[in-house]
């Protein structure tokens, strides 16, 4: 008995099917997955060669950075003293602030210029530190907005008496409220 799966219609007839063309279909299909495996590989092989080993001759070596970084000025640091002492009001009260200073810079000029012109930065700063309102001191960032504010302070000083900034940071190494 012949099984109907086995039969196709062809030219309006039911046939068997023909041992020579059922390979034909497969052989087809695995030929197929061949090639679609060996351009994947290739992309594969192409892309890793290119990110590995393409990119490679642009890179540009700038001897001058190098030296650059090496010839950096070693940190610098300048205790303005004494404190910085300030009242202000807060609730009817008087209440004080002692605040001390210390800058950083890498620029010897800029602190050498900073001890020649201390009255102007301590006066700029005490202002400044005195215009406070105490919610600024209660808050840690407060504080940091303060200490930006306060080396702007000391950078327009020397920005205006030596033609550049040189303070790269102030830091309130102690800073009391009572």
């Amino acid at each position: 008995m012949t099984n109907i799966s086995t039969l196709w219609l062809k030219s309006g007839k039911f046939c068997m099917a023909d041992e020579d063309e059922v390979p034909v279909a497969g052989s087809k299909k695995w030929l197929l997955i061949g090639v679609i495996a060996v351009v994947v590989l290739a992309l594969a092989g192409g892309g890793a060669w290119f990110f590995l080993l393409g990119g490679t001759d642009d890179v540009v070596v700038d001897e001058g950075a190098a030296e650059t970084v090496v010839a950096r000025e070693p940190v610098q640091y300048l205790e303005l003293s004494p404190a910085f002492i300030v009242n202000f009001p807060h609730q009817g009260r008087q209440r004080f602030m002692q605040a001390t200073v210390t800058l950083m810079s890498r620029d010897a000029e800029a602190l050498e210029a900073v001890q020649r012109h201390m009255p102007a930065i301590r006066h700029n700063l005490i202002n400044l530190l005195s215009a406070q309102l105490i919610l600024v001191f209660e808050d840690p960032a407060g504080i940091e907005d303060l200490r930006q504010m306060a080396t702007d302070e000391v950078n327009q000083v020397l920005q205006r008496e030596i033609g550049h900034d040189g303070i790269e940071q102030l830091l309130f190494t102690n800073f009391v409220m009572q």
